[in-house]
């Protein structure tokens, strides 16, 4: 049989590729134990390890089956996958952030430069599958939303209170905001553009669940994983479905890590490529269930 790469997915952090025989020394150092899921191409979905048949690869003593994984793969975020990754560079990264939140503040420019970015950002994206994916939205599509958004963000600064009054103005402008962007996303072989079939009230839900969790100090970070989980699910227009596999933990210390980085002024390039790349890598692409 011809060599694989392995995925291990352990506590929702995915680890590979690894060839045969590294799988096997995961298993030897009893990294991988009969209940790890792991994931090689063409595998359909991630499996224990005690389910893997392939020669020298299966584990000694193995339970019997449970009957499934989908209970662990709800826990994780859904279905994971073969992984997003990006080839975005740190400087320019840095640059077209830092022009993004310049056109938001002076919103005028906020269509020009949000779009351009969204651009810029698809087009450094890789897709697991080979195929290049591209943004063609234009400025002028919903040029009055970026415009009214950027205001609701400027008067929300002012106070908490009012950015929770502008919630519901807000979370309608997301929603259109998000429905562009899906159908404007275009790659080789497309028959249909994404369609983004979330609700108004439930991305609204989610904005003032948001807002709640700031109470808590730490609990923001489950409920942005929660919501682009849910955001996730709600794409559709293709054979293939994205999940988001990123823990809250996970979002928690590198989020916390980027503040503290940013204290010192000078590391804030690297940090803010070094937690991209991260987060773009938690998005799979799997068969739609």
């Amino acid at each position: 049989m011809a060599a694989r790469s392995w995925y291990v997915l352990t506590d929702g952090n995915r680890s590979g590729p690894f060839t045969d025989e590294q799988f096997r020394e995961q298993i030897a150092q009893g990294r991988v134990t009969a209940e790890t899921l792991v994931w090689a191409d063409p595998m359909k979905e991630w499996a224990r390890a005690a389910d893997v048949t392939v020669p020298g690869l299966n584990l000694p003593g193995q339970p019997p089956a449970l009957g499934g994984i989908r209970g662990p793969l709800v826990a994780t975020g859904g279905q994971p996958g073969p992984a997003f990754s990006t080839a975005l560079r740190t400087w320019p990264l840095f640059g077209r952030s830092l022009l993004l939140v310049i056109g938001q503040v002076l919103v005028i420019p906020s269509p020009w430069t949000t779009t351009s970015f969204y651009r810029w950002f698809v087009a450094e994206l890789r897709l697991p599958n080979g195929k290049a994916v591209a943004f063609v939205g234009r400025p002028g599509d919903i040029w009055y939303i970026f415009m009214l958004s950027a205001l609701c963000g400027f008067a929300g600064a002012i106070h908490y209170g009012v950015q929770v009054l502008l919630a519901p103005l807000s979370a309608l402008f997301f929603l259109i905001i998000i429905r562009w962007f899906f159908a404007n996303l275009t790659w080789e072989g497309r028959t249909e553009p994404l369609r983004f079939t979330g609700s108004y009230w439930g991305l609204l839900g989610w904005s003032l669940l948001g807002w709640i969790s700031l109470i808590t100090i730490i609990g923001w970070a489950w409920v942005i994983t929660a919501m682009t989980r849910w955001i996730c699910r709600h794409v559709e227009g293709s054979s293939k479905q994205v999940s988001f596999i990123g823990t809250g933990w996970g979002v928690l210390w590198r989020m916390l890590a980027f503040v503290l980085a940013c204290c010192f002024i000078i590391p804030i390039p690297w940090v803010m490529s070094w937690y991209t790349r991260w987060f773009v890598s938690q998005f799979c692409l799997t068969a739609r269930v």
